[in-house]
């Protein structure tokens, strides 16, 4: 019993480590998008020896929540992930020196960036933000509040799993700019309710949810699935109206009513046989969201190479924005992975049809034929194999 606290408790450890790294790659997404980086400022800086970090210059109140915000991750989860035997004086020095290189290192990078401005009040308001999340870490330590891993369905999560969590989180929310006037928030949803739905993006939104659904379940245990889903669901929603450069689009609202009902029926059969009608379903809303609005004439487009291009000619008008794309293609590869067609065959099967769909959308006026979907789903491959071959040593030794 004693053995398996201990394993239980690394696996936990683990966990929180990977939660950690997602955020932390959050972090610098957010701090040096859209990373346009130049060289010849940054040295530039180094030369003058930095002026703008040895200046304290006021921040707005905006740039003051989001910093005092923005860390408070890195404290709890650097505290939570740390062996309790370091002392909570220790874990605490680690993860607040830790924070503070980090943020130090991102504003050194802001000098290469010609939209950013590196401050030393933006250090300051982070390592703070750092404490004040090492401060929550130690009074959850004390509370007599049942412990999160309780409710979890499994541990050891992979880095496929980590990296879509995270891949959810930040679609919902980059450039992770708020919106903290009442003004901008309602010019927000007015901007939304005019947008017009699209066949192709509410199928691709569905198939996004189901592939939530998939995650969530692998996640918690049966009785917390729809508090859990229904909370990241809401969050990622609300978050497309509070934060800048996102828009709540009505195919997202669509795609999400219609996954409900097919999410239930899921539940009805375990979580590992449910993999196979989930990936049935997913092929097919994918096989839409490629095709549609199956307007074809007899002149054909040219395929655009570059992959994930936000703007310009490469841009798919009727696809999901980029990072959506991106956790629809990995999480795909990791349910043909889990199901019974496997990872292989699954990912082959995949390839082939977002391949017909790129074809096809050369005699599409209103689509762009280009590489996105086709590097997603390689992207994922390569995460499936790599979480297999992370879990394999672990699996020797239990």
């Amino acid at each position: 019993m004693i053995a398996q606290d201990i394993d239980a408790a690394g696996a936990w450890r683990r966990l929180l480590g990977w939660l950690l790294a997602g955020w932390v790659l959050l972090i610098l997404s957010a701090s040096l998008y859209p990373f346009d980086f130049q060289p010849d400022r940054l040295w530039a800086a180094v030369r003058a020896g930095f002026p703008l970090l040895r200046e304290w210059q006021a921040p707005s109140r905006r740039d003051t929540v989001v910093n005092l915000l923005f860390y408070v991750p890195v404290g709890l989860l650097g505290m939570l992930m740390q062996h309790p035997a370091r002392g909570a004086w220790g874990r605490g020095a680690y993860v607040i020196v830790a924070a503070a290189l980090l943020s130090c290192g991102v504003e050194l990078l802001q000098h290469a960036l010609r939209l950013r401005v590196p401050s030393l009040a933006d250090w300051v308001l982070n390592v703070t933000s750092a404490t004040l999340g090492a401060m929550l870490a130690a009074v959850y330590a004390v509370l007599p509040i049942r412990p999160l891993s309780t409710r979890l369905r499994r541990l050891d999560v992979n880095p496929a799993l980590a990296l879509l969590v995270a891949l959810w989180l930040a679609a919902h929310a980059a450039p992770f700019v708020p919106r903290l006037r009442p003004g901008r928030i309602s010019a927000a949803i007015d901007a939304s309710m005019a947008l017009q739905p699209a066949l192709s993006r509410v199928a691709a939104y569905f198939a996004c949810y189901l592939v939530l659904s998939a995650l969530v379940r692998a996640l918690v245990r049966r009785e917390s699935f729809w508090p859990w889903f229904l909370t990241l669901a809401g969050t990622a929603l609300v978050s497309k109206l509070l934060f800048v450069g996102q828009a709540l689009s009505p195919d997202e609202c669509i795609g999400a009513a219609l996954a409900l009902p097919v999410i239930r029926q899921l539940r009805s059969l375990s979580h590992s046989t449910s993999l196979t009608p989930l990936f049935a379903i997913l092929c097919a809303s994918m096989l839409v969201a490629g095709l549609a609005p199956f307007g074809f004439n007899g002149s054909a487009q040219a395929f655009e190479w570059p992959a994930f291009a936000e703007a310009g000619s490469a841009a798919d008008p009727g696809a999901l924005p980029q990072l959506e794309r991106l956790f629809l293609g990995i999480g795909a590869v990791w349910v043909a992975a889990g199901s019974a067609v496997g990872l292989l065959p699954g990912l082959v099967l995949l390839l082939a049809l977002a391949g017909a769909c790129e074809f096809a959308q050369s005699w599409i006026p209103a689509r762009r034929p280009e590489a996105s979907d086709l590097l997603a789903l390689l992207v994922g491959a390569i995460l499936v194999q790599l979480a297999w071959w992370l879990e394999r040593p672990r699996a020797r030794i239990r």
